[in-house]
């Protein structure tokens, strides 16, 4: 239409944010392998969208779908993206696992019949609408529902459905969910009423459930912490579920009974099949036509390994597994910047070793522990080595004991030690520890990196006066903080796309509802009506911001900006940078035009961690 090309709704689309800038429509589709042909699944939520996909209505994102056991039903999760699909403002959908989403089963039998002819004509196909009937909303009260998965047919006519549920919700990017698991009809293709039982419920504190005496990483069971459950979930008798969980600072695969609830991780070693793996981290996979289960492990020295378990591991309580060895992959990365001559090889879990601990600090009103992952480079026993602080992202996020290369190439080839922290606030330490954060950004979780930092220099092993921080994102804004309010402790830091005023982001962001939450606390942000904040607000946000700090910053500092970035404008990093230069700190600034919130493009991550480890070297080791 002229003059309407350029008109948002009409000729330009409003998209779902990070990494789907140019992204309008997210739908559900089927396509029958024989035929070739594709047909959309139309009687869903939001499905007018469908016929507009410029429209600027809310909107529904739709995935996860896996057909019913019967084969007339696709059941799939959809995610309200703001306010029952009616709101003023699409909020970006990936990392916030905190969207009000619900489970919905749509009938396809007539759909499928359709794309199984092969004559039917691409015209035809497209002209035709579905006439299989309304979807169904299968978890009505529920605030938050996700992962629908099925087992076997458990008799002629019943299936098991299992899926991750939080009735209450929560605002934070990510948080603890409970295990549901109900009867389903494969005569009918529904849910048979009153059969929903929560087999894991919400955990707040971790051992607070009776019967829970299982630890990791001297943390008894946190809850459960994962996005969704594996395809396949259910074991071939239907009496067990298996998945992967953060507990504590290290992922594990576990066991979870229907029967009694109760919760297990799975002990064995890819290393070594008559021990235990202790802090490895290892994630379940799949079953395999046997019963058994394929499972990788990882550790923050060694690359990821696929073994094999046999189908006794369902029974095996706490006995270690006997395990087989399938694959050992290489690493990602095991290259120095440092040297232009023939490069050393990379000997997993030799070229440095590391160290879980917990420490409780005495500040905060939840007293849960602070989980602690410390990389100390080979052949340092008695050295006081530079350390480099690494506080994650998220800030609901974890970080593990998963092998990570960047990190690896710090610890190996700059011989730093690395601390990565999981303040309170991270996932994998109970929900009551998550939510504490919310409210208190730039505070508890400032005051929890310091603890954490000052343990190590206690022991012996960090030199106090070349301490170090690294972060992106919430590591980011942490890395300001620090520099800022501790700028006698933190010598140097680098930075990746950071939130450094609040204040400035709350506008500019695709989840304005984070800076909300982080600074004013859960259950001040309403979905459905998008606003701007007030006076008063915008004053919180920005007191609780790293540029409030500014004055006593002093620390060189690396900034690099993703400028696709539509999570944490570039804006914020660039008004940082200014302010440091204006002050006559050293600094410095990498662009990357063609990338967005992660830095993720090869090239650009790989220059990256170069420079980081260059502006380490120069500003840190030689002090």
């Amino acid at each position: 239409m002229t003059g309407e090309q350029f008109t948002l709704g009409v000729g330009k689309s409003e998209d779902w944010g990070e990494k789907y800038g140019t992204t309008a429509l997210l739908a559900l589709f089927c396509v029958n392998v024989e035929t070739g042909k594709i047909g959309a699944v139309k009687n869903v939520p939001g499905s007018s969208l469908l016929n507009n996909p410029k429209s600027m209505d809310g909107g529904y994102v739709l995935g996860q779908p896996v057909f019913s056991p019967c084969g007339k039903c696709i059941v799939y999760t959809g995610w309200d993206a703001g306010g029952g699909g009616e709101m003023p403002r699409r909020l970006g959908a990936i990392y916030c696992f905190h969207r009000p989403c619900k489970i919905y089963s749509s009938p396809v039998s007539k759909l499928l019949s359709r794309l199984s002819v092969p004559e039917m004509s691409e015209k035809g196909q497209g002209e035709k609408t579905s006439d299989d009937g309304d979807c169904v909303c299968i978890t009505p009260n529920d605030r938050l529902a996700r992962s629908p998965r099925f087992s076997n047919p458990t008799t002629e006519k019943e299936a098991k459905m299992a899926y991750l549920c939080n009735t209450k919700g929560f605002d934070t990017h990510g948080g603890c969910m409970a295990l549901r698991v109900c009867d389903w009809d494969t005569s009918n293709g529904t849910v048979m009423k009153g059969t929903e039982t929560d087999v894991v419920d919400l955990v707040a504190l971790p051992g607070e459930r009776p019967n829970d005496t299982a630890e990791v990483a001297g943390i008894k069971f946190p809850g459960l912490f994962l996005n969704q459950l594996p395809d396949g979930c259910f074991s071939p008798d239907g009496k067990y579920i298996s998945a992967t969980t953060e507990w504590g600072s290290v992922t594990r695969a576990i066991v979870i009974s229907l029967a009694d609830g109760s919760v297990l991780p799975i002990n064995f070693n890819l290393l070594d099949s008559d021990n235990s793996a202790n802090f490895s981290s290892q994630r379940f996979i799949c079953f395999t036509e046997d019963g058994g289960a394929v499972v990788a492990q990882s550790e923050v020295n060694r690359p990821t390994l696929l073994g094999y378990l046999p189908s006794s591991f369902l029974d095996a309580k706490t006995s270690v597994v006997k395990s087989k060895l399938l694959a050992n992959l290489s690493p990602l990365s095991s290259t120095s910047s440092s040297s232009v001559g023939a490069l050393p090889k990379f000997e997993p879990g030799i070229d440095y070793v590391y160290k879980v601990f917990n420490i409780l600090p005495n500040h905060g009103d939840v007293k849960v522990p602070v989980g602690c992952v410390l990389m100390v480079p080979e052949n340092s026993e008695n050295a006081k080595l530079p350390m480099i602080v690494v506080p994650h992202g998220g800030p609901h996020t974890c970080m593990s004991t998963s092998f990570f290369p960047s990190y690896g190439f710090l610890c190996k080839h700059g011989r730093y030690a690395i601390l990565h922290v999981n303040f309170r606030g991270s996932t994998g330490f109970g929900q009551a520890s998550l939510e504490s954060l919310a409210g208190n950004a730039g505070s508890l979780d400032v005051l929890d990196v310091v603890s954490a930092t000052q343990s190590v220099i206690d022991m012996g092993i960090a030199d106090p006066d070349r301490i170090g921080v690294c972060g992106g994102s919430h590591g980011g804004f942490l890395a300001g903080h620090l520099i800022g309010q501790n700028p006698g402790l933190f010598k140097v830091a680098a930075m990746r796309n950071p939130c450094t005023n609040i204040a400035s982001m709350v506008t500019a962001t695709d989840i304005p509802d984070w800076c909300y939450v982080e600074t004013l606390g859960s259950g001040i942000y309403n979905f459905s009506k998008f606003r701007p904040p007030s006076k008063d607000e915008l004053n919180i946000m920005w007191e609780k911001s790293p540029i409030a700090h500014i004055e006593h910053a002093k620390a060189p500092t690396l900034i690099a900006l993703g400028m696709k970035d539509r999570r944490v404008p570039p804006s914020q990093g660039l008004e940082y940078f200014h302010a440091l230069r204006a002050k006559n700190v050293p600094s410095k600034l990498l662009i990357y035009e063609d990338c967005d919130h992660a830095l993720d493009k090869v090239v650009n991550e790989a220059d990256f961690w170069i420079n980081t480890k260059r502006w380490f070297d120069d500003h840190l080791r030689k002090k």
